[in-house]
C-alpha cells in the first residue's frame, strides 16, 4: 500500500466500519473508527471543537485509518488524506445496513438503536452530504479517490488486496 494516511466515507449503514476493520488487518495501518471517538459509554458525545481537535490528533500521525463520514469535519480529513475510500452505495442498501447491523458494535462505545432521524439521515445523503463529498474532492484533486457503488465492488477490492499482500483468498 503507497498510502498512509486514509479516510473511508460515506453514507450510514453502507459498510464503512466493516471494509475499514478489514482494510487494516490486511495493510497493518492503524484504524481510528469517528463513531468511537465522537460517541460516549452513556450515549452522550463529544463537542465539535473538542471533536475536530481529537481528529487533528489523529490526522498529526504518519499512518492512519479514519473510518467515518460525520461530514461537518470531513474537509479537515480530505485535506489530510492521500486516499480517500467513498462509499456511494444506494440508499435503499444503507438503511438495511443500519436496520440489519449488531446494536452492540465495536467501533463505538454505546449501544445506539437505528431511529427515524438516522434514516431520514440517509435518506437525505444523496441530495445533502454526498454533493458535499463531490466539491471536496474536486477542491482536492490530489487526493486519490477509489469509489465503491456496490458490495461486490468492495469484496472484489478486498479480494485483490489480499492477494497483493500475500494472504490466501
Amino acid at each position: 500500500m503507497d498510502y498512509k494516511k486514509i479516510i473511508v466515507i460515506g453514507c450510514s449503514g453502507a459498510g464503512k466500519s466493516t471494509f475499514s476493520k478489514q482494510l487494516a488487518e490486511i495493510t497493518g495501518l492503524p484504524l481510528y473508527n469517528l463513531d468511537r471517538v465522537y460517541w460516549l459509554p452513556d450515549t452522550s458525545h463529544l463537542e465539535r471543537p473538542d471533536f475536530i481537535k481529537k481528529q487533528k490528533k489523529i490526522m498529526r500521525g504518519d499512518e492512519w485509518i479514519i473510518d467515518g463520514n460525520y461530514r461537518k469535519t470531513i474537509k479537515y480529513r480530505i485535506k489530510e488524506c492521500e486516499l480517500c475510500y467513498f462509499f456511494d452505495m444506494p440508499t435503499e442498501i444503507c438503511i438495511e445496513g443500519v436496520l440489519k447491523r449488531d446494536k452492540k458494535r465495536e467501533d463505538i462505545a454505546c449501544e445506539l438503536e437505528p431511529d427515524e432521524e438516522l434514516i431520514n439521515d440517509i435518506k437525505a445523503y444523496p441530495e445533502i452530504a454526498r454533493p458535499k463529498a463531490l466539491k471536496l474532492f474536486e477542491k482536492y484533486p490530489e487526493v486519490r479517490v477509489i469509489t465503491f457503488k456496490s458490495h461486490s465492488e468492495v469484496n472484489e477490492y478486498l479480494d485483490k488486496l489480499r492477494r497483493d499482500y500475500g494472504f490466501n483468498v
